[in-house]
């Protein structure tokens, strides 16, 4: 097939640092290619794949994006897949989804979320799910454990990283914080006064440095407390073999982490209890498992293509009459 991925304009594809949409568009780009299938990335200026034909955004005005994704969508391609939202909503003569690596998504035809419990609770079960993937060969996988504890991802209240400075307070143990400021209030009031020999920020990080800070950590505490759409960090720990803990509340948690409940807490006390304890912990080997038979970049792949597939045959996409494509030279 030939199929058009299309990302945002906010982050390369792949991302250096932070950027999990970027990273699940990259590795779905890869594995459609390595299966055979043509794929016309269009993303950010930077942006490198193995893709057939990467397409660089000229501007960061939207309109002029539609424009130039208009001008050299190939006539031939089979599908397109949208990430970005830009696309779907004009409605394309070309079989479409929109994929939300959030909540909601408005005025499409087919919606695509990473998870059950976001399509369920936000999409009223209108759409469908695809669980992200990872590349699992790109982790790094360690048995030794140092003895630090790690929190990844960005630095907001809802992020709960001040739950994670507790669970380490009252343990005892080294905590690392990695990832971008994205609330200034939130980190000089919250986070800041807390910061010392054993309560480190790091900053946001990517590389190397990232899969040493995963695959080192004797646990990853994923401390969010709003409606997760999936937790990228979750499957990131455990393909590195380490453990990371997660709140039952939080979105999508319980969802992704439904093979291995002992890593679920009802609260911090349970958190606490839990990173004292260590002893139900599943092996580095079995967290690594875990995600390799449920998560991984080619399961990803495969179960969007038996989407795409499942779309064109059943001839689901209604096809409306549109300015914007109705002229297109």
């Amino acid at each position: 097939m030939k199929i058009a991925q299309i990302s945002n304009n906010t982050i390369p594809v792949p991302p250096k640092d932070y950027g999990g949409t970027q990273r699940e568009v990259h590795y779905l780009t890869e594995e459609l290619v390595r299966r055979g299938h043509k794929v016309i990335l269009f993303a950010k200026r930077g942006s490198k794949t193995r893709s057939s034909k990467t397409f660089e955004y000229p501007s960061n005005n939207p309109k002029k994006q539609l424009a130039f994704i208009k001008k050299n969508l190939p006539r031939d391609v089979d599908f397109i897949h949208d990430h970005y939202g830009i696309v779907a909503r004009t409605n394309p003569p070309v079989p479409t989804i929109r994929s939300s690596h959030s909540k909601g998504v408005n005025r499409v035809q087919i919606p695509v979320y990473v998870s059950r419990t976001i399509l369920r609770k936000y999409g009223k079960n209108k759409g469908y799910f695809v669980h992200n993937g990872i590349r699992v060969e790109d982790y790094h996988f360690r048995i030794k454990k140092y003895d630090y504890l790690l929190f990844l991802g960005r630095l907001i209240e809802e992020k709960g990283v001040h739950h994670a400075i507790e669970v380490a307070k009252k343990t005892g143990k080294m905590l690392i914080l990695a990832g971008p400021i994205n609330d200034k209030r939130y980190y000089e009031s919250r986070i800041k006064p807390h910061l010392n020999k054993r309560i480190r920020y790091v900053g946001p990080v990517g590389g190397r440095k990232k899969l040493d800070l995963l695959s080192r950590a004797s646990c990853v505490l994923f401390t969010s407390t709003w409606d997760e759409p999936f937790g990228l960090v979750l499957i990131e720990a455990l393909a590195s073999g380490t453990p990371v803990l997660g709140f039952k509340s939080g979105g999508a948690v319980p969802e992704v982490l439904r093979g291995m409940p002992q890593l679920l807490c009802r609260n911090t006390n349970e958190m606490i209890a839990k990173v004292k304890s260590r002893d139900r912990f599943p092996s580095a080997a079995a967290c690594r498992q875990y995600v390799k038979k449920h998560f991984s970049d080619r399961s990803m792949t495969s179960k969007y293509l038996r989407l795409y597939k499942k779309i064109i045959n059943e001839k689901k996409y209604r096809i409306i009459k549109n300015a914007v494509w109705s002229n297109r030279k």
